[in-house]
């Protein structure tokens, strides 16, 4: 197994990083069963709540594609796309990661063209 994995860190950072998007975007209802513990509740795997990286980016899912980001996860949330997005950067190769909500056109909204809307989930220059 060891060996299967060997350099596929990038699909297990994206398994990891979906789940996470997947339950943070928190538009979708699972039939009774996958949540993770609540925050501060005094219960076994109970974690507390860290605040966490979350700016909105003021570019396009379109631009980052642009700009060499790789979609890593996809999925569909209260009638968004949600996509996780990462890049590596720089000689050390550390890796950007953003999430979208891309919205597509909808009549009953008078939404004619498809839209995006994108958020880093690290900051790109920490510890520097």
């Amino acid at each position: 197994m060891r060996m299967w994995l060997k350099g596929r860190s990038g699909f297990l950072e994206g398994l990891v990083v979906g789940a996470i998007s997947f339950f943070y975007m928190g538009s979708i209802a699972v039939a009774g069963a996958l949540s993770f513990p609540e925050s501060g509740v005094k219960a076994p795997y109970s974690p507390l709540a860290i605040p966490t990286y979350f700016q909105p980016i003021d570019v396009s899912l379109e631009a980052l594609l642009d700009q060499h980001y790789t979609i890593i996860s996809a999925h569909e949330a209260g009638g968004e796309e949600i996509v996780v997005l990462a890049r590596k950067e720089g000689p050390m190769e550390a890796r950007l990661h953003a999430i979208c909500a891309l919205t597509m056109p909808n009549v009953e909204t008078d939404q004619t063209v498809v839209t995006s809307r994108c958020w880093a989930l690290n900051h790109p220059r920490k510890g520097e």
